[in-house]
């Protein structure tokens, strides 16, 4: 049995933290959107019980260094079966990016097992098993417009965005570890001792108005100013946007993309190219509607 599944990259339209916790993981608070700039994720039963990746992108691991072959092989514990997956993976989203690739593969290789075996699992289900492979894969099994706490984990409901926003997304392959761009947090802002976060109130509000590019002057990442202090590429294409008539541009994640947004998608093709000249990676994309309800 096989089954392909679209795994959607993730911006995040806020991104904050409210402290470290008692485990050394550091508290977020963040509203994240799906987009169109996918990965395809095809999964294939393997009777002879083995786990396995193939990629298109040299450099992916093949094995369990993967996360997507670890969400496979978690997903047949959990119901129980005896079978491995063959894991074909076409990636599109750059890697190490702030977009959550390797989670939205992870998630998407979770949802397609669950189609092969006729939705053993519920949704909640799901998000319990993608909760264990990593911070981002359960907003990546949902999807949508969501907000997310604790470790980024949890997610609640939020007013969802409109499906006539046009992005632009960049990445000058720089690469950012997650880990060394909390450390430099830390060193900013005192371990967060007598940090206060910004709320989520006003894009919520904006995102409810009907207009459909309100929420842009409501973005905000704190990752977004000490990393593009070490990765001139990030805020060269942040500045080149800007250039190009972008309504607003924001780092993704810990970086070091960056997404922008354009009133019409003649403007955005237009800064798409003038960055693909420099030899970059840069996509047009939209907002992906969520793929299951969230109620909290």
């Amino acid at each position: 049995m096989i089954e392909t599944v679209k795994a959607y990259a993730k911006i995040n339209l806020h991104l904050d933290v409210c402290g470290i916790l008692d485990d050394g993981y550091h508290s977020v608070k963040t509203v994240m959107q799906s987009v169109s700039l996918f990965d395809d994720v095809t999964v294939e039963l393997d009777d002879n019980g083995t786990f396995f990746a193939e990629c298109n992108v040299d450099g992916v691991p093949t094995d369990e260094k993967n996360i997507a072959v670890r969400a496979a092989k978690l997903y047949v514990e959990r119901i129980g079966e005896k079978c491995g997956a063959r894991i074909k993976i076409d990636k599109n989203i750059p890697m190490a990016a702030g977009l959550a690739g390797g989670s939205a593969d992870a998630a998407a290789a979770l949802i397609a097992l669950n189609r092969i075996f006729d939705e053993r699992l519920a949704a909640e289900e799901l998000f319990e098993l993608g909760a264990m492979l990593g911070a981002d894969v359960p907003f990546c099994i949902a999807c949508g417009t969501l907000y997310s706490d604790g470790k980024g984990e949890k997610l609640h409901s939020f007013p969802q965005m409109k499906q006539d926003v046009i992005f632009a997304i960049a990445c000058g392959g720089e690469g950012v570890s997650t880990p060394w761009g909390y450390r430099l947090l830390d060193e900013k802002f005192d371990r967060f001792s007598n940090y206060s976060p910004k709320d989520t109130n006003e894009l919520e509000v904006s995102l409810k108005c009907g207009a459909s590019n309100a929420f842009c002057k409501n973005l905000f990442n704190v990752f977004e100013a000490p990393i593009l202090e070490h990765r001139p590429v990030a805020k060269e294409i942040k500045e080149l946007f800007a250039n190009k008539g972008a309504i607003c541009a924001l780092m993704s994640g810990s970086g070091p993309s960056v997404y922008a947004v354009f009133e019409n998608e003649n403007d955005a093709l237009v800064a798409i190219d003038a960055i693909k000249q420099k030899g970059y990676f840069a996509a047009i994309a939209r907002p992906i509607p969520a793929r299951f309800a969230i109620y909290s």
